[in-house]
């Protein structure tokens, strides 16, 4: 009597082996490139949640989330500011603040003020009515410039870091002369002027020093005690949603180029 069927086997505990053998050599790559991906979806969620919580932030700002990646031999992305710059202030200096809480972190210009003792220790500046504004609203870099070059205030870690004492002179007797306006500084309240950087502007030959007419002068510059910041920005919350919302996607997108693919 003829065979109407034929029974094939496979021996599972092969294959068994085999899939686990090369899961676990693929394993590496899976986990690493779904940790980095991930990592990309939460500096990107990151920018887009900034406009919502600072006025017109600078790219220099939008560009401040730093990634360290994953490796296949450590398996650990993070996700943070960029702690480090070369020119500018590093984004952890006045990020952190926003997200944590505490002080402000003390910028340049008002370094070069307490070094040569015209900003007091414990107080700081912020824009005035007379400040210059950039489309990011913060004060024109050529107003600071100008400012620290009139009251002679570069110093060896301020914005000419270079100048002989010579040039910043001439540079300083320069503006003086060129400008048509003086500035002057108020370390204590006058009246109704709180302390801080005034501009006076001069009118024909009326070279008067701009302190003698406080009723025309605008300020620059105003001194304030330590700003404290509350917590504003959720960087924790906005990096947490990001995570949950695409670690499984990215794991399973992860594995599915590892299994098509020879061992990466």
């Amino acid at each position: 009597m003829a065979r109407s069927s034929f029974s094939i086997t496979l021996d599972k505990r092969g294959l068994d082996a085999a899939i686990d053998d090369n899961l676990n050599r693929q394993l590496p790559f899976i986990v690493s490139r779904a940790l980095n991906d991930t990592a990309k979806n939460a500096r990107d969620a990151l920018r887009t949640a900034m406009p919502q919580y600072f006025d017109r932030p600078t790219p220099y700002t939008m560009n401040s989330v730093r990634i360290t990646y994953a490796t296949k031999s450590r398996l650990a992305a993070t996700v943070g500011y960029k702690d480090e710059s070369f020119k500018g202030t590093p984004a952890t200096k006045y990020l952190l603040p926003e997200v944590e809480g505490g002080n402000r972190s003390v910028k340049r210009m008002e370094q070069s003020l307490r070094r040569i003792g015209l900003l007091p220790a414990d107080m700081y500046v912020v824009p005035g009515s007379a400040a210059r504004l950039d489309q990011y609203g913060n004060v024109a870099r050529g107003q600071i410039v100008e400012v620290l070059a009139y009251l002679q205030a570069f110093g060896e870690q301020g914005y000419r870091a270079n100048m002989t004492g010579k040039r910043r002179d001439r540079l300083a007797r320069g503006v003086k002369g060129a400008m048509g306006y003086s500035y002057f500084v108020l370390r204590r309240r006058e009246g109704k002027l709180l302390p801080g950087i005034y501009r006076k502007q001069h009118y024909g030959n009326d070279a008067r020093i701009a302190h003698l007419a406080y009723g025309a002068a605008k300020p620059v510059f105003i001194f304030v005690n330590t700003p404290r910041y509350a917590p504003r920005f959720p960087f924790d919350n906005i990096v947490g949603g990001a995570v949950s919302a695409n670690l499984d996607a990215n794991t399973a997108a992860a594995f599915a180029l590892a299994m098509s693919t020879p061992k990466r």
